[in-house]
């Protein structure tokens, strides 16, 4: 065995105890679980039997083996069975990895690099089958009435952080990002991953105010019964993505959310296309007290932003939006003349369909989200448009 190899055999036992007492500092459903059960010799016990196994056979050059894989599903079904939660089964696995990359470059010296590659070369491939068994045993330890949802919600946190997971290599999903208005307690979330179960929605709690759909399309019937089971006021925020690439998409997700309406029913899917007006301007405050100046001008003509959003909403149809207004199309003439005195812009230019939507679609979003508009308008905040077309 190579001096690479002799020294991290060397150092199993030292490097097993300071793991653990890693795990038992920074997670919190470790340390609540040990204060239960006192288990942490059973953590020792396998700290130590994966380095030495690990060590042995890269060394070896051999894959785990079928009977070493059995012995980590074992201890992952142990764990569920004591009550070790999801989050901090993912988080102890997130810190094992680092820790043994950590401890590897801590033994080597300049003149081990081919030891070094083949260690981290077996360390990549092996620990992704290693983490595969564990979660599956930890999958078959959990109370049978949790068991859907939590392979549910385990399939839903290896997908959102582009982990390999079994299935198709490319697939979409949409994303949906749940921000419930109050964090709900621990059986709370367990009421609403049980009322998807049923569907097979992929879902995980990843904050106690912030759930995360995964969907196969535009399904609004699922993010409901989420909110209904919730029993909480929300903001849902959507986007696309595909497998191995929906860490972005969540990214997007979660600004949407931010500035999606607050409702008990949500009316639609809001994704980045339909508030990516709300999402730049909250980027930048200057820019959104412009756009409201707009907002707030329109508000000193009686119907003028209702008039505007019905006739966007129909693409500009002066009949159909007539209709949805309950007017007289020469009514509504008059009304988006008014606007152009208002506000110095034609609604039906160019200028007048960029500017005037945005300013609409802000008003509506802010209305909706309970955002107090100040509709007074002054004379810093009147657009400064009144003599352009």
């Amino acid at each position: 065995m190579s001096v690479l190899f002799t020294t991290l055999r060397d150092r199993v036992d030292e490097n097993a105890r300071q793991a653990v007492d890693v795990y038992a500092r920074e997670v919190a459903g470790y340390r609540q679980a040990l204060a239960a059960t006192d288990d942490t010799i059973g953590l020792l016990d396998f700290a130590v039997f994966i380095r030495r196994r690990s060590v042995d056979l890269a060394a070896a050059a051999r894959p785990l083996g079928d009977a070493d894989l059995t012995s980590i599903a074992a201890v992952g079904r142990q764990r569920a069975e004591l009550g070790f939660s999801v989050p901090s089964q993912r988080q102890v696995l997130g810190l094992h990895t680092g820790l043994m990359v950590g401890e590897v470059h801590d033994a080597s010296r300049p003149e081990d690099v081919t030891d070094l590659l083949r260690m981290m070369s077996w360390l990549g491939a092996q620990g992704v089958r290693a983490r595969e068994a564990y979660l599956r045993g930890y999958a078959r330890g959990v109370d049978p009435s949790r068991a859907a949802a939590t392979r549910l919600e385990l399939l839903a946190r290896a997908l959102l952080a582009d982990e390999p997971t079994p299935g198709p290599a490319a697939r979409a999903y949409l994303v949906t990002v749940v921000r419930v208005a109050e964090p709900l307690p621990a059986a709370g979330q367990a009421d609403v991953l049980r009322a998807l179960t049923p569907a097979r929605v992929p879902a995980a709690w990843l904050a106690p105010d912030e759930l995360v759909l995964l969907t196969a399309g535009d399904d609004l019937q699922h993010l409901r019964r989420a909110v209904a089971a919730a029993g909480v006021p929300v903001r849902a925020g959507s986007e696309s993505g595909r497998t191995g690439r929906l860490a972005e998409a969540l990214g997007w997700a979660r600004e949407a959310a931010v500035v999606a309406p607050i409702e008990d029913r949500p009316a639609k899917l809001y994704t980045v296309a339909d508030l990516f007006v709300e999402m730049s301007v909250a980027r930048v405050p200057r820019i959104d007290a412009w756009l409201g100046g707009f907002g707030r001008a329109l508000a000193t003509g009686p119907d003028l932003m209702a008039t505007l959003s019905a006739y966007y909403e129909n693409d500009m149809n002066r009949g159909a939006a007539a209709a949805a207004l309950n007017i007289h199309p020469r009514t509504l003439d008059y009304r988006l003349r008014r606007v152009r005195e208002t506000t110095g812009v034609d609604p039906a230019s160019a200028t007048g369909v960029r500017l005037l939507s945005a300013a609409v679609a802000r008003a509506g979003l802010r209305r909706l989200t309970n955002v107090d508009a100040d509709f007074s308008v002054s004379d810093e905040d009147r657009p400064g448009w009144a003599s352009r077309d």
